[in-house]
């Protein structure tokens, strides 16, 4: 996959191999309990020829079913007559497993980001979610399109949506925001970037308790950390029963510090201790957990053992 690197380059890598192996297995796990609880909406192969079938499978009125049909075989001419000429406006269609998925989700679905931008073009709300009513957590919202294009390996959905008006900061149907939607489904780290870029708030509370970047540093992926860094994130801040709380020993400066890392390649780390330190930041004392850690991974555990970053050394910087 294309990604960026903190220089603004383009290069083939995966965000993957920051992550080292043990925390990837925990993450894929994760992953699997989101996906079971049936949040995942998996994206099969574009089949032009079924696009008709697959519509009126979802959809039972003729002109919806045209619409869906048109957009999830990109066909734009037919889109435009359908919504400017013929009035069918997507907007408060919603279909799916709990009939709560905006019909400007079908083309994500269908894997076809031209039908997507063809429905954008012609006035669907990229914003556009349904409501409904809890027992006991008041209103919520289903997942809207933007949620759906987060969890895409292919940026470019999210990407038509944010030129078309999409909020970066959406949240899902858990209220958990769109930074940790891309994280958690396949770790869609060009969506992260994307995000944040566009404006999404890269300080939110992303999951409960914890910030992205502390996402990211908790599973060892400093080259993402790094970056978060770099484009404003602060180290500091964490979430105590959704209160926003600021912390010199932070859940991220702690694991920037202590997490036993990549051995393999500790230089994404070592710029993240040093960018703590030139902003301030000290390390705090090391908590028993990673303690318990390095010992698990055979790691030194004792602070006098761990020195700090020449902050005269590039660390192989480049």
């Amino acid at each position: 996959m294309d990604t960026t690197d903190p220089s603004g380059r383009h290069a083939r890598t995966s965000p993957w191999r920051d992550l080292p192996t043990q925390w990837l297995i925990a993450l894929c796990l994760a992953a699997s309990l989101v996906a079971l609880s049936g949040c995942v909406l998996a994206v099969p192969p574009a089949d032009t020829s079924g696009e008709r079938a697959a519509a009126a499978r979802a959809f039972d009125d003729p002109k919806l079913q045209a619409l869906a049909a048109a957009a999830g075989s990109g066909d734009a001419a037919a889109v435009r007559r359908l919504m400017r000429d013929e009035g069918v406006d997507p907007d408060g269609v919603f279909w799916g497993r709990d009939s709560g998925t905006p019909m400007l989700a079908w083309p994500i679905y269908r894997g076809n980001p031209d039908g997507l931008r063809a429905m954008l073009e012609n006035g669907a709300d990229p914003n556009a979610f349904k409501t409904y009513e809890t027992k006991d957590r008041g209103t919520r919202h289903h997942n809207n399109a933007m949620v759906w294009a987060a969890r895409q390996k292919d940026p470019i959905y999210l990407q038509t949506l944010l030129e078309h008006g999409g909020d970066p900061d959406t949240r899902n149907s858990n209220r958990e925001a769109l930074l940790f939607q891309a994280f958690v489904q396949g770790n869609q780290w060009q969506n992260v970037q994307l995000l944040v870029e566009r404006g999404a708030d890269i300080n939110v509370q992303a999951s409960p308790g914890s910030t992205i970047l502390a996402t990211y540093t908790g599973l060892g992926g400093f080259r993402m950390a790094h970056w978060l860094l770099e484009h404003g994130a602060d180290p500091s801040l964490q979430f105590s029963f959704s209160r926003p709380v600021q912390r010199a020993d932070s859940h991220a400066i702690e694991a920037i510090f202590w997490h036993p890392g990549n051995p393999g390649d500790p230089d994404w780390q070592r710029k993240c201790q040093r960018w703590l330190m030139a902003n301030g930041f000290e390390r705090p004392p090391m908590p028993e957990h990673f303690r318990k850690m390095r010992v698990t991974f055979g790691f030194p555990d004792s602070e006098d053992q761990i020195p700090l970053p020449d902050m005269d050394d590039d660390g192989g910087e480049r």
